[in-house]
């Protein structure tokens, strides 16, 4: 049944929307928190500055890697029936995180963590597609989506990493037990949103990619690099040099995290349907601007914070849009289009995480300008329109 609301199934996508949101928030909690526990988990297992590696690499390689499987295998199955199971299987691995007692424990449950975070992120945005489709404020719903998930990195460094000071593992237990609620208000969420009829036949067809959906898929890689980037460097920064707690360091990310949603909350206002690329490149232009600002500006933990604003701002406006028009021109089985816009995500922090690991300021700027470099190559596609609502 479709009521007013434009949404098959329930008067409106409303909840749905919230416990995706919800469950790629836990996802987000632990890609964010890691950046902090590195110093942590270091001093317990004797590691030194690998640390950030074998929290980071294990999960990040494992992840990309499963996503085009999970594009494959889940291609002709309803994402929404996957999201619960999957998200189950994520709080089982984290639990095997907090419990591991070696390096190669550690390891092992980091990579599990990032096949199982590979199939929630995939069934997550593809659900979403789905139960938002035909919803007249669709950008709007994804502009919500991505301020409930984005607050995650809020949570992980305000909430989560103050664990690390009594035991890294209480991390992941919470992780874990967060994981275990999310996958339970899936299960009652998906009553109302899978139909109970039977779906009706839709010829195949291929996804469409336009020039602008190919401008959404950069800017998905451009913003979670950046983001990774400069979220690694200024933990690390603040706590190894200059001396401070995973508590105040998670205290200080707070401006980055209120322009974030201060962006996100503009493009939910505006529902700008179709001026998706003009925000998009607004978003760009100043993720650039911080990514010059860390390569030019000596880095104090004032002008550390104040850079990250900038930053905040670019990735509020760019990923609640970046992730509406990818996915607004994938076909009725979006599973596909899913898997690729996490592996863009996942390449993008991937690509942060190097950079950040280089510490240089050379590489920051040339980050900054092969941002602009792809926006100036997107405002010459003449034939790029914005997709509207619901499309």
């Amino acid at each position: 049944m479709t009521t007013s609301g434009g949404s098959t199934g329930h008067r409106t996508p409303r909840v749905a929307v919230l416990v995706l949101a919800f469950t790629q928030f836990v996802i987000i909690v632990d890609e964010t928190v890691v950046s902090l526990l590195g110093p942590a988990v270091a001093d317990e297992l004797g590691l030194g500055g690998e640390a950030r590696h074998v929290l980071v690499t294990p999960f990040a390689a494992a992840f990309v890697c499963t996503l085009p499987l999970a594009g494959v295998l889940l291609r002709w199955a309803d994402p929404r029936i996957v999201v619960a199971p999957a998200t189950l299987a994520f709080a089982v691995t984290a639990g095997s995180a907090a419990r591991a007692q070696t390096l190669t424990e550690l390891v092992a449950s980091r990579a599990a963590q990032g096949v199982a975070g590979a199939v929630v992120t995939t069934g997550v945005l593809a659900s979403l597609h789905l139960v938002t489709r035909g919803y007249r404020r669709r950008v709007r719903a994804f502009a919500v989506f991505s301020l409930i998930s984005g607050s995650g990195s809020v949570t992980a460094l305000l909430v989560v990493a103050p664990l690390a000071t009594h035991s890294w593992r209480w991390c992941y237990w919470a992780i874990a037990a967060a994981a275990l609620v999310c996958a339970g208000g899936w299960v009652m969420a998906a009553r109302r949103t899978v139909r109970s009829e039977p779906e009706q036949h839709v010829e195949p067809h291929r996804d469409h990619v336009d020039p602008l959906t190919a401008w959404t898929f950069s800017a998905t890689v451009g913003g979670n690099a950046v983001l990774a980037a400069t979220v690694i460097t200024a933990s690390f920064v603040l706590q190894q040099d200059f001396g401070w707690t995973p508590t105040s360091a998670g205290l200080g990310f707070l401006p980055l995290n209120g322009a974030a949603a201060l962006g996100a909350a503009v493009v939910g206002a505006v529902s700008p349907a179709r001026a998706v690329g003009r925000l998009l490149a607004v978003g760009t232009v100043l993720l650039a601007a911080g990514c010059v600002l860390f390569a030019v500006v000596t880095l104090t933990p004032i002008t550390l914070l104040a850079i990250t604003i900038p930053v905040g701002l670019g990735i509020g406006v760019v990923f609640p849009l970046a992730n509406h028009a990818t996915l607004a021109t994938a076909t009725e089985r979006p599973v596909a289009r899913a898997a690729a816009l996490g592996t863009a995500q996942q390449a993008g922090l991937a690509g942060g995480a190097l950079i950040a690991a280089t510490r240089s300021a050379v590489v920051f700027a040339a980050m900054g300008a092969v941002l602009v470099a792809a926006l100036a190559l997107a405002a010459l596609s003449s034939t790029a329109t914005p997709p509207r609502d619901g499309q």
